[in-house]
Order: structure tokens, then sequence, then C-alpha cells
């Protein structure tokens, strides 16, 4: 069954077995599995973490959520959860989408994700974790555009997002900028997956759609009216149903933003394909510095 796992990835096996045992758990469940990719990957634990807490929060999380019972030896036979099997299979595939020959402890990790309604799932949930930009971030590794210049990769891309009769909701560039230089919360919300998420100048993160709309009002009332109309800075796809792209709104000669020493905005997102079209995933908004050209 482990045939194609990486090292690293048995070993997250064989700790999540550990840790079921230690709870005294009758099978090993998703939160064991997270659990025993904590103890293993060091590197994607402090990736997916970032400041959104540490391993043993995790763990108190957990911990706080289950039924901890007697301690089980760790020579009686554990086997996986129906949860657990979903998550192994998911694996497989997140592995395969991405042209991966092995499992790795990142496919786990989508795994889990994938298996949405699992405690593990959740946990990770509630720390702004989600699939489709962890995906992104994965395959970002290894997609490269080729050699399509800047005009090229950004029409392509407005090309392939309104290609195929998409619901009028499908997010294409030049909508998303229209709506942003409206000033039209509602509609710049609109763009965005139903768990997607608005990072807005002073790092506030915004979910869902209708807390979006709020971040997008609050930036509104920071800065001035009077930047440049917005420009794609960058468009690129990562691998068939993912996409990146950076939009940048100069701010006009004699009009300055409320923030001191910013000469514009620009805006980093995230997309993934849908049945129903491009959604945003995740968008982070930045200052362009005067004295410098990157946020």
């Amino acid at each position: 069954m482990f045939e194609r796992y990486t090292e690293k990835a048995r070993r997250v096996i064989f700790f999540a077995r550990y840790e079921a045992s230690q709870y005294g758990a009758a099978s090993i469940e998703s939160e064991h599995l997270l659990l025993g990719l904590l103890r293993e990957d060091w590197a994607l634990n402090k990736r997916i973490l970032r400041q959104k807490g540490t391993a043993e929060d995790i763990r108190k999380e957990i911990e706080g959520q289950i039924t901890i019972g007697k301690r089980v030896s760790t020579s009686v036979e554990m086997p996986l959860s129906v949860e657990s099997k979903h998550i192994l299979n998911w694996a497989f595939e997140e592995a395969e989408r991405l042209g991966d020959k092995h499992v790795g402890t990142e496919h786990l990790l989508l795994g889990i994700l994938r298996e949405e309604k699992c405690l593990a799932a959740r946990v990770l949930q509630n720390r702004g974790v989600a699939l489709n930009t962890l995906r992104v971030e994965l395959a970002e590794r290894s997609e490269t555009q080729g050699g399509r210049s800047l005009q090229e990769r950004a029409a392509l891309l407005e090309k392939q997002m309104s290609a195929g009769g998409m619901a009028e909701t499908a997010v294409s560039l030049s909508e998303l900028i229209n709506a942003w230089n409206e000033r039209n919360g509602k509609k710049f919300a609109g763009f965005f997956a139903e768990d997607g998420q608005f990072v807005d100048p002073q790092g506030l993160t915004w979910s869902g759609k209708a807390d979006i709309e709020k971040g997008a009002a609050r930036v509104f009332g920071s800065f001035q009216q009077g930047a440049s109309p917005g420009r794609v800075e960058d468009a690129k796809f990562v691998g068939s149903d993912a996409a990146t792209a950076s939009i940048v709104w100069n701010a006009e000669p004699g009009v300055k933003a409320k923030a001191a020493g910013s000469s514009g905005l620009r805006m980093t997102l995230i997309l993934f394909a849908t049945g129903s079209g491009w959604r945003v995933a995740r968008a982070r908004l930045t200052e362009v510095r005067a004295s410098s050209s990157a946020a």
C-alpha cells in the first residue's frame, strides 16, 4: 500500500500509529495523521503554521476535542479509520495532480484538507490553511510559465477565464480591476471563492465574501481616490486549473494615499478554476512604497 510513499511519508504513518496508541484510540484518525506530520516534517510544519500557532498549540486543540483513553500497546494492530483511508486516497490523487511520482508529506497534508469535515482539516482551516492556496504554493515549485511575454500571459489568462460560457460571477482580471476602481466592495467580493481570503495592507485576513466586502470597504476608507486604473503586472498559469496574477495601482501625480510614503497598491492573487468559472482563493494587498517598486 505504501510502496509509492517517500520515506518521510512512511514515517508519518508510523508516528500517526504511535499517536493513536498514546491516546488510547481504536483506530488511526485524521488528527493522528496531522500530529504525525508535525512530528516528522519540521520544514512543512513551519511553512503551514507560520505565525498561526505552534505544533503544541495544535496538539492542545486536538486534545480538547477528543476522548483520551488508556494507552494501547504499540504491538496491537491499529487500523486506519474511514476518514484516514480517504485522506490517503486523496494524497495519492494530489501526487498525481502535481505530477509527482511519489506520495510525500505535502500530499498527505493536501489529503487532510481534502477530507474537509475531519477534525484535522478543521484545525488547519481555523488557522487559515486553505486547500487551493496550498496547492498553488506546492505547484509553483516545479511549474513555469515558459517563454511567453507578460502581455501574452495576461491575455491568455483572460481568454481561458472567459472561455466556455462561464457564469457572470466568474472572475476575469479586467472585471476585478473595474470593481476595485469603482470601490464596489460587494462586486469585488463576488469574485472570491466561498472560503476565499483577502489580506489587507495592515495584514488583517478577511475570510468569506461578506467579510471580504467589509475588508475592501476598510481599505477604500484608508486610501484616497486618484490612483491609476490598474494594470496587470504579472500573470501565469500553475498547472491547468490554477493561476497567479499581480495588479498594480499607481497613485496619480498630485494625489497621495493617506498612508505616508505610499505611492500605490499591489494586489497579488491566487486563482483556481471551478465548474462555474475562475475564483479568487486568496488576494493580498500591499502598499507600493515611493522609494521602491516592490511591496
